[in-house]
């Protein structure tokens, strides 16, 4: 999650409405974000920040309490979700942008839970992002904007 930025009290208007892809239909709110069953409530379940014209999503993993980060990068009228990945090239790549280089772990009491920590500065996270050091996802998705829209 990027440092030293504020935490968003809300989801910004643009990212707000109704997401229908086939069969499943995603909600978003002021504050949360309902798929299917599942609701998530911003400043609970995630947390999001602004950096490097990108939004940050992250959200707390139980297992090892750290963060799991997501990006979401818009793209004019447009939106593309991407994830933090850690195969070996793209973590080679991260290295050289880092003071201290990524570690890799594993969850206590959770067996075969492995996981790869990095620990950027604001700085270095800015870096990431400008270089697209994520996975970005294949489709973009058109903003709601307040209605609803059919990707």
């Amino acid at each position: 999650m990027p440092p030293g930025r504020f935490n968003l009290p809300n989801i910004p208007r643009v990212f707000r409405g109704e997401i229908v892809d086939g069969d499943g239909v995603t909600r978003i709110g002021r504050d949360s974000i309902w798929m299917d069953d599942e609701v998530m409530v911003n400043g609970q379940d995630f947390l999001l920040r602004r950096m490097a014209g990108h939004l940050v999503m992250s959200q707390p993993v139980a297992e090892t309490g750290h963060w799991e980060v997501f990006v979401v990068k818009r793209e004019g009228d447009q939106f593309r979700l991407g994830h933090f990945n850690d195969d070996k090239r793209t973590l080679r790549r991260m290295t050289t942008l880092l003071e201290v280089p990524f570690e890799k772990a594993r969850a206590e009491g959770t067996p075969g839970y492995g996981y790869v920590l990095l620990s950027p500065s604001s700085k270095e996270f800015k870096a990431i992002l400008k270089q697209g050091l994520y996975e970005a996802g294949e489709e973009t998705v058109p903003l709601p904007r307040g209605g609803v829209v059919k990707p």
